[in-house]
């Protein structure tokens, strides 16, 4: 007579064998896990500073034109100078270069100064 646990063990070497050969697939391949969330947040940072830019600069202009009575040379003035300062914030973060002192990577052996009392 048999029992209800008779086929367990050709399962189990089964699943082994299937487990052990995605395995050895899988090495050759990086995991991509948890990128998800960053990836976000450098889009949602570069965006920000895209608009920021360009917002900042069509307001300032704006508020030239109104001030100086120089409708529309101060808006259009301010609004290319605000497109290329939120270019350049976007090219300085990606590149690294957004918190460096002189626009240099800290490298890990990197240490702050320590201060003199």
């Amino acid at each position: 007579m048999t029992g209800p646990h008779e086929g367990e063990d050709t399962r189990d070497d089964a699943f082994a064998q299937r487990l052990a050969s995605l395995e050895a697939e899988r090495q050759g391949k990086p995991a991509a896990q948890g990128k998800g969330k960053g990836d976000l947040g450098v889009g949602a940072r570069v965006g920000v500073d895209l608009v920021s830019g360009v917002l900042l600069g069509a307001g300032l202009g704006y508020g030239i034109d109104l001030y100086a009575g120089t409708k529309p040379w101060g808006l259009i003035v301010c609004f290319m100078l605000g497109a290329a300062a939120g270019f350049l914030n976007v090219y300085r973060f990606l590149n690294g270069q957004d918190a460096g002192v002189g626009y240099r990577r800290k490298t890990p052996d990197q240490q702050p100064p320590k201060r003199e009392e």
